[in-house]
């Protein structure tokens, strides 16, 4: 397929996937077609070396940012790899995906994903984040998430509560995925496949966590081409793109206001948090909770 072709399709795909009556059964069609090219690919001996890229992480914790990281134009010229429309991945056994393609949004345990068929080469980007920081994330997202259906299950579900008694809720709520999250601390010493950064380490040095992912996926740009790739995906530039599309009707994923854990947790948050993911923040290299 060529590249303006799928370039045309991807941006199609982005407009009609935030249709909500048709976001799903558009993803599982896009899935249906990469697999299609996939077989295409193999059948003409063309599967690139990195078959498939996979980014990972807790909800809350960078995947957007992932996604426009490996599906930036600069990058999909060296990869050649197709991007996937994000599916709920943990809700059943993985099959193996279409060569030739790239996986954003994986929020699965590490579990799931080594008894995920992978017949091609690949990689896996897993990005971890401050637990504490997720849940001030995610009651954030309640707010701006506004299209989406998950967002506005979890809004009718907070009707009524308080800060506090939503934070304990979207604790509980989401245990499934803060479990997932602690199964990768440690799997790089055993996977060569994976490699895993924390979001705060990503931030503060920026620059120096794309170059190791993209040479982690065997992905080598020039100077040029990878001074573009920061310029345009810094949080700052998609900030600014996303703002910019919420004035235009869409979803944003970037907060203005971006509170921390200090700002608005009490004692019952941490003591719930830490009966969900007992000492993961301490493995992951956090401070520790003071409270």
């Amino acid at each position: 397929m060529a590249a303006a072709t799928e370039g045309a399709l991807r941006d199609a795909i982005t407009k009609a996937v935030q249709w909500e009556p048709a976001r799903n059964s558009v993803k599982y069609g896009v899935h249906a077609m990469a697999r299609a090219r996939g077989k295409g690919l193999e059948a003409r001996g063309r599967v690139p070396e990195i078959a498939n890229i996979y980014t990972g992480s807790c909800p809350k914790s960078g995947s957007q940012w992932a996604k426009a990281l490996f599906d930036h134009p600069v990058v999909r010229q060296h990869t050649g790899l197709f991007t996937l429309p994000q599916l709920g991945y943990w809700l059943k056994p993985l099959k193996a995906f279409p060569a030739g393609t790239f996986v954003p949004g994986m929020y699965i345990s590490y579990q799931q994903y080594e008894a995920m068929p992978k017949p091609f080469g690949h990689r896996m980007i897993y990005v971890f984040r401050d637990p504490r920081d997720i849940v001030v994330s995610a009651y954030g997202s309640v707010e701006t998430h506004r299209t989406v259906l998950d967002a506005r299950e979890i809004r009718s579900a907070l009707d009524g509560k308080s800060m506090d008694e939503a934070m304990l809720w979207l604790i509980g709520n989401g245990e499934g995925h803060l479990r997932d999250m602690a199964t990768w601390v440690g799997v790089e010493e055993k996977d060569e496949s994976v490699k895993t950064w924390r979001l705060e380490d990503i931030q503060a040095d920026y620059e120096a966590a794309v170059s190791s992912m993209l040479a982690h996926c065997n992905v080598h740009l020039s100077s040029p081409e990878f001074e573009t790739v920061l310029a345009q995906t810094s949080r700052e530039a998609l900030q600014r793109k996303d703002l910019a599309e919420r004035d235009s009707g869409s979803e944003s994923h970037y907060r203005v206001n971006r509170r921390t854990y200090r700002d608005v947790f009490k004692p019952e948050h941490y003591e719930a948090l830490e009966k969900v993911v007992p000492g993961l923040i301490e493995k992951l290299g956090y401070p520790p909770s003071e409270y």
